[in-house]
């Protein structure tokens, strides 16, 4: 399972991996899209396993935008001190927004990068360390080496796109020095019919 899952995130794993390198200058055509607080609506689609062709609405709010400083540290709180530590070093993080099903409250995300794209569009990367359940702690199953939610947006200068969400995942440094993502599942959920609410 293991090996199949970094498989079938290598395409998200550079994706992140290009955004995370990337400078974050806002253009002039993506500053409608980068202000803020921001509200986005999708439906996620299963691809594989237990939820493969189950749908469900979630709802994406941004309340702010993390400096290249801080994803700085952050990487190097995960080169250098590994995952767990990053998990720490998130939960001083300041609420940048929330992801939750359509009608829930949903999880804090603290982390959330904005990068310009053709024609106006834009590329965004949240991300946060997952709130875990009292039973999934307790029996320290597998999925508690797995503590981050990962969500990418890919939108046009109207805010209309497409995007992925792992909502269960590993990230990490590989011995070549590549950041890796592993899902906890077959495959992460398809984010389709992504909209810019307000």
């Amino acid at each position: 399972m293991r090996m199949k899952a970094i498989r079938t995130m290598g395409a998200l794993s550079v994706l992140l991996g290009c955004a995370m390198a990337s400078s974050f200058a806002q253009s002039g055509d993506t500053k409608a899209l980068a202000s803020l607080p921001k509200q986005y609506s999708a439906t996620a689609f299963g691809q594989a396993g237990p939820v493969a062709g189950k749908s469900f609405e979630i709802t994406i709010y941004i309340t702010g935008w993390t400096s290249n400083d801080q994803l700085s540290a952050d990487l190097s709180v995960l080169k250098e001190k590994g995952p767990d530590a990053l998990v720490s070093a998130m939960d001083k993080h300041e609420e940048v927004g929330r992801l939750a099903p359509t009608g829930y409250t949903g999880i804090s995300l603290r982390f959330a990068q904005i990068k310009p794209t053709g024609d106006g569009g834009a590329h965004m990367v949240l991300a946060t360390n997952r709130p875990m359940a009292f039973g999934e702690l307790y029996n320290q199953t597998r999925s508690t080496d797995y503590p981050f939610t990962i969500l990418t947006l890919d939108v046009d200068k109207n805010g209309k796109g497409t995007g992925t969400l792992v909502p269960v995942a590993k990230v990490r440094f590989d011995k070549s020095g590549m950041l890796e993502i592993e899902n906890f599942g077959e495959q992460p959920l398809r984010l389709a019919n992504v909209f810019l609410q307000k």
